[in-house]
């Protein structure tokens, strides 16, 4: 029983050694790897970028570090809390780093996933007028993803879409901005309209529209455009009438 517990144990043990930590940085920028677990007596410790290429390796006897061609400029190693550092990161710096402790038997002491991603481009909203211009569509486009959104005065809807590779793009309403935000895990650009636009474009339709007062001045200038014809023509007829009772008299 004693044995089926250790070897419990021992597999809780490993499986906790061996999971990765996720770390996202951006281009040229530099990340400090941190040793996990304890470290047990060794002769070496590695450091191994996806399991096969060797970084940098400490000899402990020797207090001595060696570097890889490639990484040589570009790493540091503290030799006291056993870290690694790389510099001005590229994204072939990708993928799986382990820090293995080499004595009696090999010891991983630290793993992470490293992700270097370029900086994400600026979105640009734009909007799309309807025939009734209280109804607008808004597209928020960052790079291949893109977002349409139907809002009506001051209601828009709130939409957000994520790619494969943790790419981000969202449309949101915070108070009287409408935000259009393209994001990755070490960047995010944003493009913003105000709502008081939407609201003019609005309240510009409204004027535009024919109103009851608009209405009334229509039927007062047909009034007294009828009103001037009718004077005209009752001026036509006592013209006539006068000149008949001239010719008459004479």
């Amino acid at each position: 029983m004693a044995m089926i517990l250790q070897l419990i144990v021992s597999l809780c043990t490993l499986i906790s050694i061996t999971e990765s930590s996720d770390v996202f940085r951006s281009v040229g920028s530099s990340v400090q790897l941190d040793i996990q677990h304890p470290v047990p007596k060794f002769d070496e410790l590695i450091w191994v970028f996806n399991r096969v290429n060797n970084v940098l390796k400490y000899y402990s006897e020797f207090k001595k570090t060696k570097q890889t061609p490639g990484y040589e400029g570009r790493v540091e190693f503290n030799e006291e809390t056993y870290s690694l550092t790389l510099k001005n990161l590229q994204k072939t710096d990708s993928g799986l780093y382990e820090a293995k402790a080499s004595g009696d038997e090999v010891t991983v002491v630290a793993e992470y996933r490293l992700s270097v991603l370029d900086p994400v481009e600026a979105p640009v909203l734009n909007l799309q007028l309807s025939n009734d211009t209280c109804n607008i569509t808004l597209t928020c486009r960052g790079h291949d993803l893109s977002i349409n959104s139907s809002c009506y005065k001051e209601t828009c809807e709130e939409k957000e879409v994520t790619s494969p590779g943790g790419v981000t793009l969202s449309l949101s309403v915070s108070g009287s901005t409408i935000i259009c935000n393209h994001s990755n895990p070490v960047s995010w650009k944003t493009d913003v309209l105000e709502m008081k636009e939407l609201e003019r474009l609005c309240a510009d339709e409204g004027e535009g529209s024919v109103s009851p007062s608009a209405g009334v001045s229509v039927c007062l200038l047909k009034t007294v455009l009828y009103s001037i014809i009718l004077t005209l023509m009752l001026s036509a007829v006592i013209t006539v009438h006068i000149r008949e009772k001239l010719t008459k008299s004479s």
